[in-house]
Order: C-alpha cells, then sequence, then structure tokens
C-alpha cells in the first residue's frame, strides 16, 4: 500500500518541511491512490461539508466543526462533497515525537465556545506568526476539550491493548493496569461506544490484522500468533464475524484494488 509523505500530498513544495498549514478548499486535490498511508500526522478540521471519512476501516460523518486526527500507519480513505471546506495540519514524525504529539481519537466535535479560539490559531499558523509555536497550543487546546476528556479512559484501555496485541491479557488486567474497577470500566464503554471492553480489544486486534494483510508479508497463521490468538480457526471466525471476509477474501479484495489504483 502506498505510502505519501507531505511533499507527495503538497507536491508545491520547493523543499521538506517539518509541517505545513493549509486551507482546505485552497488546496489542490493531490493524485494519489486510495487507500493510502501517511507517512506524517494529519489534522483536519472542516468548518463545512459533508461525506465520510474512513480510518482504519472505520467510517465517520464528516461535517462542519469535527476535526480528524490520523496518525502515521493508519489506513485512510475519504469522500467528501464539493463545497467542503476548512483547515488541515501537516506534521512529520520527527516534529512530532519533538511535541509529544500522538494522536489517540480519530476526531473530536469543537465546542461552540472554541471555534473563535481554534479558527485564530489556525489563521497565525497561516499567516506564519508564531506558526511552531501556535502548534502546541492547538494540540493543548484540544486534548482539553469535552469530547476528548470523555474518552480519555477508552483511549488509555485502547493504547495498552495495542501495546500488548501479542498477549492474552485479560480484562480484569487491563482495568487494573488503568487503576480503575471493571465494573467501570465495562460502564464507561458500553455508555460511550456501546460495546464492551472485550468486543473493544478484539475490534483493536482484528484492525490491526487487517493493516498486516495490507502491508506485511505475513500469512494468516503468522498473523494470528502475532496477535496472540493461539487458534488459527478461531481468529479467521472472529474476523470473518467483524469484517463480514475470510480473511483470504478480504486480502484478495483489498489487494486487488490497490493494483487498479
Amino acid at each position: 500500500m502506498k505510502v505519501y509523505q507531505i511533499t507527495d500530498i503538497i507536491p508545491d513544495l520547493i523543499k521538506p518541511t517539518e509541517y505545513y498549514v493549509g486551507v482546505f478548499e485552497d488546496t489542490p486535490d493531490p493524485k494519489i491512490e486510495w487507500p493510502h498511508r501517511h507517512a506524517f500526522y494529519s489534522l483536519i478540521w472542516f468548518t463545512k461539508g459533508n461525506g465520510i471519512n474512513v480510518i482504519d476501516f472505520d467510517e465517520s460523518e464528516i461535517k462542519p466543526n469535527r476535526i480528524f486526527t490520523i496518525n502515521p500507519k493508519q489506513i485512510h480513505n475519504w469522500n467528501y462533497s464539493i463545497d467542503s471546506c476548512g483547515y488541515f495540519l501537516l506534521i512529520e514524525d520527527s516534529l512530532a515525537k519533538h511535541l509529544n504529539i500522538d494522536f489517540s481519537f480519530p476526531f473530536i466535535d469543537i465546542q461552540k465556545d472554541d471555534l473563535q479560539f481554534i479558527e485564530e490559531i489556525f489563521k497565525r499558523m497561516l499567516s506564519k506568526d508564531n506558526q511552531r509555536m501556535a502548534i502546541p497550543y492547538l494540540f493543548s487546546l484540544l486534548s482539553n476539550s469535552e469530547t476528548s476528556k470523555k474518552n480519555d479512559t477508552i483511549t488509555k484501555f485502547k493504547k495498552l491493548v495495542s501495546e500488548n496485541l501479542d498477549k492474552n491479557q485479560t480484562i480484569e488486567q487491563y482495568a487494573e493496569k488503568l487503576s480503575i474497577s471493571i465494573e467501570f470500566l465495562n460502564q464507561i464503554c458500553k455508555e460511550e461506544t456501546g460495546f464492551t471492553p472485550k468486543q473493544l480489544q478484539l475490534d483493536v486486534k482484528i484492525t490491526e490484522a487487517k493493516r498486516l494483510m495490507l502491508y506485511s508479508s505475513l500469512n494468516t497463521s503468522e498473523i494470528a500468533f502475532k496477535l496472540g490468538f493461539e487458534d488459527n480457526s478461531y481468529f479467521s471466525r472472529i474476523f470473518k464475524k467483524k469484517s463480514n471476509y475470510s480473511p483470504a477474501e478480504f486480502r484478495k479484495k483489498y489487494l486487488k484494488n490497490e493494483k487498479k489504483s
């Protein structure tokens, strides 16, 4: 699967840059393959428009005043209306690490009280007025939003699962690491996502399995083992239940589409 650099997305750049700020509707659409991955961090704020944004095979609605965030390696695709407007920020991996940036939420909805501040930050960055200094301020503001706070426990839980993909840790062990009761973890997961912690744990593993199928040479058995599934047939059943495709069908479908692009 094609991996794009900032200079691929913004071909008019004369030389590589640590970050790039732009106006969505004023930036020509680059010629890229779908789906694809980025080698950089992306933040896109839609101030107008609609459509669907797909990150790691999960679809989210594009709507005004929703900010999407995409980490490197995440598989991305989208379809947005022709009248879509907004701003975007692209950050190289090295700068993101220096600023301790790592997106833990696929999107957040901006509260009305924060709109003016966020727009002022983007305008300041576009005018190159204290541009780099404005980046950490922007992320500080976003991390303190109500949406971000509400999903903080779930985000930490998913991160722990991602860090222990090859281990069959129990939900009790994860709750202990989060310093919360298993009852509270169950409650917040069901309230915010409609799923149990066990279902979310499987979702994280299956998403990683999809990535590995598309950009690694590992076979199904190797992927199952890497993700802590001792029984390959059980992994295949769970994968088909979650994706509607068997591992072989999924690989054939997406690799075939990639060759056509």
